[in-house]
């Protein structure tokens, strides 16, 4: 009897200190990366250092998303706290907050890194599932 071998599912968290800005933009632009190549089997999450824990993402990261042509989840985010145990569970995880936060600096910000992280984040799906890279660098 032939038995058939399951793929082992990638999983990327994106972290950064609140996570209703920076993270579940980038959470949301990769996931729209991945479809965009038609790339399945990937898990994409999100957390934050100091989370509120519980909040939406901001208004202005849909804004920013939603100028870039990037859909919004129907699903509403809800912010959670990143925790020690997640090292093991993510087999990727990128660390946000040398990205300047836009929160409170209106929405030309928020633009500005959405247009930053769709550039970035293209260049880091393609050295995970391109090139192989086991340690990618989001700059």
């Amino acid at each position: 009897m032939a038995t058939t071998t399951k793929t082992p599912k990638t999983k990327i968290l994106f972290v950064c200190a609140g996570n209703t800005c920076r993270s579940p933009m980038a959470e949301v632009i990769f996931k729209a990366i991945c479809k965009k190549h038609k790339r399945t089997g990937v898990i994409v999450r999100s957390a934050g250092t100091a989370a509120a824990v519980g909040s939406d993402m901001m208004p202005e990261v849909i804004i920013a998303l939603q100028n870039n042509g990037i859909a919004i989840p129907k699903k509403r985010h809800v912010a959670k706290q990143y925790l020690p145990k997640m090292e093991k569970q993510y087999d990727y995880i990128f660390d946000l907050r040398d990205y300047d936060d836009p929160y409170g600096y209106g929405q030309d910000a928020y633009d500005k890194v959405c247009e930053k992280l769709l550039i970035n984040l293209e260049g880091v799906y393609h050295q995970i599932f391109d090139l192989r890279n086991s340690r990618p660098m989001l700059s």
